[in-house]
């Protein structure tokens, strides 16, 4: 069921929003410039969702409220789709004949998003990206004194997005180029598949592309970094009471190979015998719905030791303490639990690696790239390797493979130069 009520915002003077929120999912509308007189916090009652008396235009204002949200609680009584699915069948049926809004396909692209789940109820991928574009979008038109709501998506030419590229790019610095031009770019391709737009008509728009795979990303430990990691004194590092969920967590990647939002969702119901032999067997969250075999990482001594050690702390069958059904049900951001966690994994990973002597930031996935390097370099079949991975052969030797951090190979090498 959606929940609708109005609440102040910010910090310099009233500021008045509606809000409508259902299983982690918020939207918010803006209605301060709906409202008549000069207004301060005083004047508002949470939790009678009114002006009092004092304030100027009270009856007027608390008429305009009642007025904005009867729609929304009318539209929320029978609805049992999701907060911006409801949203863009209001916009829906309201819209003008003349075409659909920019608004309106975004709040549909983003209704879409969220109608595809995770098995924990998560939702797949993320809409965040739709929600600041179009905040940029709307920053652009007020500069150019657009109607944004009336904006259509048969408005958005190649013109309308160089326009948009050169503001970020004079107005904003650069700031956000690059996941602007990105999610611009994936609006009009979702447009061009529903029909709306035609997306060889941008072709020579001028995209802002990030380098497809890091530099960073081929950088892996030596096995004597490895080793350091695992018996280094983190106190003389970090004052962090997680040093040492942190340190096991890196150590699970460097044995399974696997991305760090994979391994916070795993559970013990993932764990299965195969040949005698206790294993995860699980589908990657990222590619789930298009992969066909699931991952199957045989699981070692250490392993069993790390998930020993954090048994008694998890909750709800998830191998590590990261993550739960509650945190899940009550978080405000789609999987906010795991960007968080990743987040604050990797700045403390900044001192590690500086301690480990490394020339490079040291990352969670360098963890999962050094697992694959080192298991071909000891004579691990690619084909075994990229399907304990979840990912392809091609890309286990094009993208993750450091021949730089095989040294068992560079030494075989060495022993072979002899003409």
């Amino acid at each position: 069921m959606i929940t609708i009520n109005y609440q102040r915002f910010g910090t310099k003077g009233f500021q008045l929003r509606l809000r409508l929120y259902q299983d982690g999912e918020t939207k918010f509308i803006n209605v301060t410039k709906l409202l008549k007189g000069a207004i301060q916090k005083k004047h508002w009652n949470q939790q009678k969702q009114l002006f009092i008396p004092s304030c100027p235009f009270s009856n007027e204002n608390n008429a305009i409220l009642v007025q904005f949200r009867q729609k929304y609680d009318e539209m929320a009584i029978n609805w049992t789709g999701s907060v911006f699915g409801m949203i863009a069948a209001m916009e829906e049926a309201t819209e003008a004949t003349d075409g659909m809004t920019l608004q309106h396909f975004i709040h549909i692209i983003i209704s879409r998003l969220n109608e595809c789940k995770h098995a924990d109820g998560t939702i797949k991928g993320s809409f965040e990206g739709y929600e600041k574009l179009e905040r940029r979008i709307q920053e652009f038109c007020k500069t150019k004194k657009i109607k944004y709501e009336k904006l259509l998506i048969s408005d958005i030419t190649p013109g309308f997005v160089e326009g948009i590229l050169t503001w970020v790019e004079k107005s904003r610095k650069g700031k956000g180029r690059i996941y602007i031009s990105k999610m611009l770019h994936a609006v009009i391709s979702k447009a061009d598949t529903d029909g709306l737009l035609k997306l060889d008509d941008f072709k020579k728009c001028n995209w802002v592309r990030k380098t497809k795979w890091s530099v960073e990303k081929c950088n892996t430990l030596t096995p004597e970094q490895c080793k350091q990691f695992a018996s280094m004194n983190l106190n003389e590092i970090s004052s962090s009471p997680l040093n040492e969920l942190y340190r096991d967590f890196c150590l699970f990647i460097l044995y399974t190979g696997q991305s760090a939002c994979d391994a916070i969702a795993l559970k013990y119901s993932n764990i299965q015998k195969i040949g005698g032999v206790s294993h995860f067997v699980f589908k990657r969250r990222k590619i789930a719905e298009k992969q066909v075999v699931p991952c199957a990482v045989p699981i070692n001594t250490e392993l069993d030791r790390i998930m020993m050690r954090w048994r008694r702390l998890s909750k709800d069958g998830y191998i590590f303490p990261i993550r739960s059904e509650e945190k899940i049900r009550t978080q405000g951001t789609n999987n906010g639990d795991i960007k968080h966690f990743i987040g604050k994994l990797n700045y403390w990973l900044k001192k590690v690696g500086k301690a480990l002597g490394c020339t490079f930031s040291l990352h969670t996935y360098t963890f999962r790239h050094t697992s694959i390097t080192y298991y071909i370099s000891k004579g691990v079949p690619v084909l075994y390797v990229a399907n304990m991975m979840g990912t392809s052969v091609e890309n286990c030797e094009k993208i993750y493979y450091n021949n730089q951090g095989d040294t068992t190979s560079r030494n075989k090498v060495l022993a072979a130069m002899k003409f």
